[in-house]
Order: C-alpha cells, then structure tokens, then sequence
C-alpha cells in the first residue's frame, strides 16, 4: 500500500543582495548520499556538443527579467536543463508516460520526443504508455512505447495514448507505480493535472 501522504514546504534559500531562491524538492532530500552517474549524453556522440551546455548545479533564472539598480536581486528559481550527473542507471528506468485533462495541439509531439530522447540520449529501453489518462495506471491499461511505434505519432491529432479528465484516485495511481515498478513518471497536462502529479509526488 502507498504510505501516508506527507506535505513538504518549499525550499526558501536566501543570499547576498536580496537573493532569494525558491527551490525545489530533490532525490537527495529525501535519501542523503544518493550516488551519482555520469550523463549518458556525455558518451553519445550524436549529442557530444551538450557537454559545453550542461547546467551548473547553482545556476537560477530570475522572476524579473528588469529590475531597478537599487532593487534587491528578487526572487530566482532552479535553471531547467542536462546536468553533468544524473541519479539513475539508464538499465534500470522503468518510465511511464500519461497525458490527461483535455485535448491541446501538439500532445503527441512531446510523446514522440519524450520517448526518442530516453532511448536515443539517456539508452533507457523500458517505457509504458498508460491510457486514458489518471484512471489507466489502476485500469492496468498500458502500451509498450518505443521510437518505432511512435515515429510518427507527431502528424496525427490527439493523444495515442487517450485521456480523460478526473480518475485521479491517489493511492491507487501510486500502488500501480509501485507495483510496475516505474521509477520515473512523465505527466502531460494542464493545471488540475499537475494539480495531480504534486498529490502523487507529496505520496
């Protein structure tokens, strides 16, 4: 069974000249000395140039692109990008990927590329499809994703995967991931869905 859900406060880090962070939660949270990897795309030789783009730990982006010169530095939050470790063995991803809520242009795009970029750049080889959006992790529906099945998914409409708005039950959802043995869930949607990701996460 899932454990209790337990709610965690944003992370506030402040520093000189009125920084201040609001960071997110990480792995190392919640398992200290968590070990490390080097990224995969380091050894790739299709994606080499990233080594000179990967993102410094410390590096943050402002809320405020324009400030006054006497303003304090503001808020920042956490840069998005590669960095040069990673805290996962490629063999041992089991991803699972679901879109829900409504229907927008592009959805199975990011599918596509969700799924191109796990094998072709990080070598992860196990990734599920879960259908029909929430209700599909405890419905046990899923589809074995691969480049070849969803090559080009990307000049179709919809979703391939289907999705339905609620069914968003959390101890079920979560139950199933630990059953499957996912360890990495990629949740595409709109607000109330990422509404639902952070009830996952906070399980």
């Amino acid at each position: 069974m899932a454990p209790s859900c337990v709610t965690y406060k944003p992370k506030i880090i402040t520093g000189n000249f009125g920084y201040v962070l609001e960071d997110v939660p990480h792995l190392c949270d919640y398992i200290p000395n968590l070990p490390t990897f080097p990224n995969p795309l380091q050894d790739n030789p299709a994606y080499s140039v990233v080594k000179q783009y990967f993102v410094h730990v410390d590096d943050t982006v402002p809320q405020k692109i324009v400030v006054h010169k006497d303003s304090p530095r503001g808020v920042h939050f956490r840069r998005a990008g590669p960095r040069q470790k990673v805290y996962f063995e490629p063999d041992e991803v089991e991803a699972a990927i679901v879109t829900c809520g409504g229907l927008c242009p592009g959805l199975n795009t990011v599918i596509r590329e969700l799924v191109c970029g796990l094998f072709h750049m990080y070598g992860v080889k196990k990734v599920l499809g879960i259908d029909g959006g929430y209700r599909g992790f405890y419905a046990r529906n899923t589809v074995n994703l691969t480049p070849k099945n969803v090559n080009d998914i990307h000049k179709r409409g919809g979703t391939i995967l289907g999705t339905s708005r609620g069914g968003h039950d959390t101890t079920k959802i979560v139950d199933h991931i630990q059953d499957r043995g996912i360890n990495q869930v990629y949740i595409i949607g709109g607000d109330g869905t990422q509404k639902g990701a952070s009830l996952i996460y906070e399980v």
